[in-house]
């Protein structure tokens, strides 16, 4: 009975024994897992606190970057407004200028328009005056001219010394008198006081007056002309005083200027438009350059002045200007020893 008590005894001994160990081994257990959990739990803080490390580097980063952008916008805001600036200033300077130049612009077109009336002013003043003096040189020239030829067909006749003299007195009369009616001509053509009467005008008809006018000084030069033949009616637009005196201008220098025994042929032609082109052409000695660029020039003579040769250089200024008013060209072709060729287009 005894045995069988410490039997039980010691078979109750050895479970809690057992049980000890197993509630040791338990606990061991439960604190391996919490250290675990503790360890676990330490690097997730640590992690945790380095993520909020580079959270706050990030943001540190961030806040940089965007002091360093707002710092280049600031820069470039600045370099903005500074380039503003001097645009703004080169702006003015140059509405400064442009004022400037505009205020001298006005003033020189002030003084251009100023010296453009008096220049009119002065032109119609001369133009008055050489319309007045030419008027009243005509009227005692006319007279002397006419008692000039009576005394050169008077009976009894003059002497062969008094012709000469009457001769001498008639040629610088006509040539006095060529000379003021060119000046008047041109005063009028100055002055805008010229009247013109366009209309279809026989251009063999003008040439055939032109002719019997002129003859007589080409023979006395010793002159041959040539004249076109017209087979049909050729009409022309023009007033027919002023082209039948253009055409003697043309026809008078070209003897004037012609060699001895020289040749002055005439002819007509039709151009690509349509307008008619009358040509004369002598065997002179023919202009360079320099003297065709100054042939339409008043009073020029082109180096002729102290030559045998009379004329004032009035003449093609006139013929020129007479043409342009008939809605006609006037030109010239020259060859030095050959000749020239003066030719007008009229439609």
């Amino acid at each position: 009975m005894n045995n069988n008590l410490e039997d039980r005894l010691a078979v109750a001994d050895g479970l809690k024994k057992d049980r000890r160990k197993t509630n040791t081994f338990v606990e061991v257990e439960a604190a391996v897992t919490a250290r675990d959990q503790l360890a676990t739990t330490r690097e997730d803080a640590v992690h945790s606190r380095e993520g909020a490390v580079d959270l706050r580097e990030e943001a540190a980063t961030s806040r940089e970057g965007k002091i360093r952008v707002g710092q280049a916008l600031q820069a470039a805001s600045d370099d903005h407004m500074l380039m503003l600036q001097e645009a703004n200033a080169h702006l003015i300077i140059a509405t400064l200028e442009a004022q400037r130049l505009t205020e001298e612009v006005q003033a020189a077109k002030a003084q251009l328009e100023l010296a453009k009336s008096v220049a009119e002013k002065a032109n119609r003043a001369k133009s008055d005056f050489l319309s007045s003096m030419s008027h009243e040189l005509r009227t005692p020239l006319n007279a002397i001219l006419g008692f000039a030829q009576l005394l050169e067909t008077g009976s009894p006749p003059p002497t062969p010394t008094q012709k000469v003299r009457i001769e001498k007195i008639l040629g610088a009369g006509w040539y006095l008198l060529e000379m003021i009616n060119e000046i008047l001509d041109l005063a009028l053509i100055e002055s805008g006081r010229l009247s013109m009467s366009l209309q279809p005008v026989s251009l063999p008809e003008v040439l055939l007056e032109c002719q019997g006018m002129i003859e007589l000084k080409a023979e006395k030069s010793g002159i041959r002309m040539n004249f076109p033949q017209f087979d049909s009616p050729c009409l022309v637009n023009a007033d027919r005083t002023r082209m039948k005196q253009v055409l003697l201008n043309l026809l008078s220098n070209a003897i004037k200027y012609n060699r001895e025994g020289g040749v002055v042929d005439v002819t007509c032609s039709t151009n690509a438009a349509g307008r008619l082109r009358i040509s004369v052409k002598d065997s002179g000695e023919g202009l360079d350059t320099e003297r065709l660029a100054q042939l339409f020039q008043p009073f020029n003579r082109l180096g002729q002045e102290a030559g045998a040769v009379d004329g004032a250089g009035i003449g093609l200024v006139v013929s020129k200007r007479l043409v342009e008013l008939m809605g006609g060209t006037i030109g010239v072709e020259s060859t030095v020893g050959v000749g020239s060729v003066f030719w007008i287009e009229l439609g």
